[in-house]
C-alpha cells in the first residue's frame, strides 16, 4: 500500500511539473512573437553629400575635396527635398613621414576630430584642413544630424573619403 501510494504521488508530481514546463514554453513562445512584433524597422539614414555635389565617399582629388570642403555638407533625400544639416562630427586622418631617434622612417597617421553645429567647418579647420591635405589622407563624417522641410530631426548617412592626387 505504501508503495503504491508513493508510486501515484511521484506521477502526480512529474505530471504536473510537465504541465507547468509546457505553459512556461508557450508563453516565452507568444511573448517572442510579441517583441518581434513590437520591434520596428530602423529608418534608413538621409543621403548626406559634400559641398554642393553627389560625392558621399570613396576616392576623390585633392583639389576636388579642397573645394568642396569649403562648401559644407548638404543633404536631400530620395525624392530630392532639401535636408538641413544641423551637426555632425569630422575625423580627419592626416599620414605624415616620421623618423625615429635611430634614423629609421615610420608612416604615422595624426587624427583630428570635432564636432560641429550648422553644416560648414570652422574658420580654423577650413584654412588648416585645406592647407593641409594631400595624398593618402582620409577624412570621415559622422554622426550627421539633419533637419526635414517638415522640421522632424533624422540620422545622416555618415562618409568617407580617401584623398588621392
Amino acid at each position: 500500500m505504501k508503495l503504491k501510494s508513493k508510486l501515484i504521488l511521484t506521477t502526480v508530481f512529474v505530471a504536473a511539473t510537465l504541465s507547468l514546463v509546457a505553459q512556461s514554453q508557450n508563453k516565452d513562445a507568444k511573448s517572442n512573437d510579441k517583441a518581434k512584433a513590437k520591434t520596428k524597422p530602423k529608418p534608413k539614414p538621409i543621403p548626406v553629400y559634400l559641398g554642393k555635389s553627389d560625392k558621399d565617399g570613396g576616392v576623390i582629388s585633392k583639389n576636388m575635396f579642397d573645394s568642396l570642403l569649403l562648401q559644407g555638407l548638404t543633404s536631400r533625400d530620395s525624392a530630392g527635398r532639401e535636408h538641413k544639416v544641423t551637426s555632425f562630427i569630422i575625423n580627419y586622418g592626416e599620414r605624415n613621414l616620421y623618423e625615429d631617434s635611430v634614423g629609421n622612417f615610420m608612416v604615422i597617421t595624426d587624427y583630428l576630430a570635432e564636432s560641429l553645429q550648422g553644416d560648414t567647418l570652422s574658420t580654423f579647420l577650413k584654412g588648416n584642413i585645406t592647407e593641409r591635405s594631400k595624398p593618402g589622407d582620409t577624412c570621415y563624417f559622422e554622426q550627421i544630424y539633419v533637419q526635414a522641410p517638415e522640421g522632424y530631426a533624422a540620422q545622416g548617412k555618415s562618409m568617407k573619403f580617401v584623398l588621392t592626387k
